[in-house]
């Protein structure tokens, strides 16, 4: 699938803002698509299948090139496996919105592929599927919506992390790192990423990230899993959002937390509302600014 990025203009909807969820676990749990069979018709006339999520990895069709970051020679193509190079510069165009981005009718996020992976958030003005066709401009707002967050050094969007000695590593520094898309369209998306001999403190994991989102909710979910044992004693996993807001509401009850906030903070200065929830286990007794 070639993806050709356009300025194309779509109806534009109401949109109600919804609070943004991104839970944190530990294992993976299977999920099983129940699907619905349909009737043929008397003309036997095959239904139009409508996606309802999709998984995106669209790169150039060369080997990243070093020595210019922006080169673009085609149309970016959709990739089922991507290793992503050990010197692959950060605002780099070799990979689409500079790394995979999943989108659902509400709302789209991305991570980016180099060393920072940190998470980001697309607010829509459209219920289609419409990230295969934005152009680089997607900081301004379009008639499809728009990047929404200001990440900067944060942790972005829900960004998984390793708290270690009171130090919050992030999932930066490892000897390979692969993205591939397992699943896109219909009520689902997942985008799995590998880590092979991630660094932290001196000490080697290799960790997998699956990330997905589901038709109609405006939450993504990432669950994290050691693949060579477990955590070292004293690392936990972590999380955050950016504090562009003073106030930072939290809770818990017997079986999650949540940290959540709303307020004009988007990177237009509009309305938007972030949280987070993760499982009680991994509540620290105090928390981070960063």
């Amino acid at each position: 699938m070639r993806i050709k990025p356009t300025k194309s203009k779509y109806k534009k909807i109401n949109f109600s803002l919804s609070l943004l969820l991104l839970l944190i676990v530990n294992t993976f749990s299977s999920c099983k698509e129940k699907s619905n069979s349909n009737e043929s018709d008397s003309s036997s006339t095959t239904p139009v299948v409508t996606k309802k999520t999709q998984a995106l990895l669209p790169a150039q069709p060369f080997d990243y090139d070093p020595s210019d970051k922006n080169k673009v020679t085609d149309d970016y193509i959709q990739k089922k496996k991507i290793t992503i190079p050990q010197n692959l510069a950060t605002q780099s165009k070799w990979i689409m919105f500079e790394g995979p981005v999943l989108e659902n009718d509400l709302v789209a996020y991305r991570y980016y592929a180099d060393s920072r992976h940190r998470f980001d958030i697309y607010g829509k003005l459209v219920s289609d599927l419409v990230m295969d066709t934005v152009s680089w401009q997607y900081h301004d707002i379009m008639d499809w919506g728009s990047d929404i967050l200001k990440v900067g050094n944060s942790l972005g969007m829900g960004s998984p992390a390793i708290y270690y000695k009171d130090s919050l590593f992030t999932l930066s520094v490892c000897e390979k790192k692969e993205i591939e898309v397992i699943e896109s369209g219909n009520n689902r998306s997942i985008i799995r990423t590998t880590f092979t001999g991630l660094m932290i403190d001196g000490q080697k994991i290799d960790l997998q990230q699956e990330w997905s989102l589901n038709k109609g909710e405006a939450w993504s979910e990432i669950k994290l899993k050691v693949l060579n044992g477990s955590l070292q004693e004293g690392m936990r996993f972590a999380t955050g959002f950016v504090k562009h807001l003073s106030e930072v509401i939290q809770g818990s009850n017997q079986q999650t937390f949540y940290a959540m906030n709303r307020g004009n903070q988007s990177f237009h200065k509009e309305g938007l509302g972030m949280a987070i929830v993760a499982n009680i286990k991994y509540q620290l007794n105090k928390s981070m600014t960063i």
